[in-house]
């Protein structure tokens, strides 16, 4: 970093807004029960602070029992989720390609949509993507062809 560049400090209590923020979301059930709270990193970028503010505001919802931490996956909303209602991110990407399957929206020879692609969509990393996709092949509704891409399963 050059030395005349400027680093934005956030202002005081900032955390306190963030977490306040998160709490409407869950009260409101934007971020339902069982739901995966929003990544250090993508609360950081959205808010332009630094993730030791966000981990601050995240830290008092967990404190007050609002969000829990699940290891290796991040933090989630305290509760039991809908029952088959997907938790997880992968789950999730994982839910909506079958809802595309199940609807006809993608025809047999047409390939889904490419890793990069559904990294971009979801906000998510590529092997959150490549979970979701194994789960799909796992229950038979996807075939992935090496170097082409994946395709609905024939039926």
């Amino acid at each position: 970093m050059d030395r005349e560049e400027s680093v934005e400090v956030a202002p005081r209590g900032t955390y306190r807004q963030i977490a306040d923020d998160l709490r409407v979301r869950i009260s409101s059930g934007s971020l339902a029960a069982g739901a995966m709270v929003p990544s250090e990193l993508t609360i950081a970028e959205e808010r332009s602070v630094s993730r030791g503010t966000v981990r601050s505001a995240l830290a008092l919802l967990v404190d007050e029992g609002l969000i829990e931490v699940v290891p290796g996956q991040g933090r989630r909303v305290v509760g039991k989720a809908g029952p088959g209602a997907p938790t997880t991110a992968w789950e999730r990407v994982a839910e909506v390609l079958r809802q595309r399957l199940a609807s006809g929206e993608v025809s047999p020879s047409t390939p889904l949509p490419s890793e990069a692609d559904l990294v971009a969509e979801f906000d998510v990393s590529r092997n959150t993507v490549r979970r979701a996709y194994r789960q799909l092949v796992d229950d038979g509704l996807v075939v992935i062809r090496h170097g082409a891409g994946a395709f609905p399963a024939p039926r």
